[in-house]
């Protein structure tokens, strides 16, 4: 009992050694449907699964839940209730009534209360923090989160194999960059590249032409063409994005991201901090990528230049949230004043 990793839970299902209780949380949504469905196929034989699985949504009743879970298994070893994004946080009573019955989980039961689309900072959110340690007291808490880089460039790489295409590893992490952390995007994107090319290399130049970028890709490439001082490209990037509807708060807060990241690696440089002892600071995680990038990207601009960039963006955030005044011509003035900057 208690928190555990990816890898754990999957020690449980390769050993079958399963816990009465399980919270089952974290950034990776993909992951988390994942490994319930996992536990539903591991857990219950499907000739009987009307009786002994019982699936509950967020409207369920607190005591139809308890219910099902007490309830005798039929030509089976457990009863499974599985719980979809139950709003555990909305009343005390709820887990109070939970504690109690956690103190006395049949042996032949399995609960599994699944946060989908609930999230929430499992270091600074108190009313999470105090509902994971009691589920992590009586039975498993585990917390799915968001896979690295490196490890998606693995999953591109073994996914194209299956397909008949080849990807090598720079490749693979240039896919990631552009298309995102979410995995299932990651596996369609990979899907669709090979469907298109069925048996080739994948390159560069393909996924370029074929995968769809996300936001945050497509904001990056808007900002190297800032600090690279490329006002043409600049201010057609700016145009795509205008021409496919995106907000201009997000462009701008991803914009403010990639200064803000520059700057950190600046000044960690001049003050002899490495990059690592910075993304543990600032809890980088598996984005440890962003930082090492934006060292790279940094070199290219002053540490004044980045402080006046980066009041700039501030400025424009406040009047983009406090004044009428339409945001796409404030990013526009905004990319105007940062290429100002960086022709300096």
């Amino acid at each position: 009992m208690g928190k555990l990793r990816e890898e754990q839970l999957k020690e449980q299902l390769k050993s079958r050694s399963f816990s009465n209780l399980y919270l089952i949380y974290g950034e990776e949504n993909y992951l988390k449907e994942y490994y319930v469905n996992k536990l539903k196929k591991a857990l219950v034989d499907s000739d009987f699964a009307d009786f002994n699985l019982h699936i509950h949504e967020k409207g369920s009743s607190l005591d139809d839940i308890l219910m099902d879970a007490q309830m005798m298994p039929m030509m089976g070893e457990y009863t499974v209730v599985v719980v979809h994004d139950y709003p555990l946080t909305d009343s005390k009573e709820y887990m109070e009534k939970l504690k109690e019955f956690f103190k006395d989980v049949p042996e032949t039961c399995v609960l599994v209360f699944w946060l989908d689309s609930i999230t929430f900072d499992e270091k600074k959110d108190s009313k999470w923090i105090s509902i994971v340690n009691a589920f992590s007291k009586a039975g498993d808490a585990v917390n799915l989160a968001r896979r690295s880089e490196g490890d998606l460039a693995k999953l591109v790489m073994t996914r194209a194999k299956k397909r008949g295409c080849e990807i090598d590893n720079s490749s693979a992490r240039y896919l990631v960059n552009a298309v995102g952390l979410d995995i299932q995007t990651v596996i369609n994107e990979t899907e669709k590249i090979c469907a298109y090319l069925p048996s080739g290399t994948i390159t560069r130049e393909v996924i370029d032409k074929l995968a769809v970028k996300s936001l945050q890709a497509r904001v990056f490439d808007l900002s190297k063409y800032i600090l690279s001082g490329d006002s043409d490209r600049a201010y057609n990037s700016l145009r795509a994005l205008f021409a496919q509807r995106e907000d201009a708060i997000p462009i701008l807060a991803v914009i403010s991201s990639y200064y803000i990241d520059m700057y950190r690696a600046k000044c960690a440089k001049a003050s002899g901090v490495t990059e690592r002892d910075v993304m543990d600071y600032y809890n980088y995680g598996v984005r440890d990528w962003v930082l090492t990038n934006a060292a790279r990207d940094g070199a290219r601009i002053s540490v004044v230049s980045l402080r006046q960039a980066i009041d700039i963006l501030s400025k424009t955030d406040e009047l983009m949230k406090s004044t009428a005044v339409d945001r796409n011509l404030l990013l526009e003035e905004t990319v105007a004043k940062l290429l100002l900057i960086r022709n300096k």
